[in-house]
């Protein structure tokens, strides 16, 4: 599995699907999933909530549950961490604000990008910016988030 960095959105690319995760909403293999509820395409189940301000997408991409939160968030609501529950990595916009997010949801991996990125990105220990990352399991540990920054 692949993510990219391309016109302002990550592109997740695995086994011949494409992934936009676009500012606000998510485009599932040419599917648009911008409205909660649950969706399968091309063998990739997602699953979209929104409530108030927060809405999040959690869904299963090569055997990994991918999060992806749109917006930047001072907090996130008991009923939201319920909604993702375990993830493999978490892709969010990067912002000092998020710090609080990331600490509450424990992602084993985070992909990040913006022109705030390295203000949650450089606590975790990453500084440096790249157009595409390549997931690997060795990457996810579960006793540290590790970090990419998509730019």
């Amino acid at each position: 599995m692949d993510f990219r960095f391309h016109n302002n959105s990550v592109i997740i690319d695995s086994d011949k699907k494409e992934i936009k995760l676009l500012p606000s909403a998510v485009e599932l293999d040419g599917l648009l999933v911008d409205m909660a509820g649950e969706y399968e395409k091309s063998g990739c189940l997602m699953y979209a909530w929104h409530k108030n301000d927060e809405l999040l997408y959690h869904f299963r991409v090569d055997g990994y549950w991918i999060a992806y939160i749109p917006t930047l968030l001072v907090d996130i609501t008991p009923e939201a961490l319920d909604f993702l529950g375990s993830v493999d990595v978490l892709i969010m916009p990067g912002a000092k604000s998020m710090q609080w997010v990331l600490e509450k949801v424990e992602p084993r991996m985070l992909v990040t990008y913006g022109e705030s990125a390295h203000e949650v990105a450089t606590p975790l220990g990453t500084i440096e910016i790249v157009q595409k990352y390549r997931l690997k399991e060795a990457d996810l540990s579960s006793e540290k988030t590790g970090c990419v920054v998509l730019g």
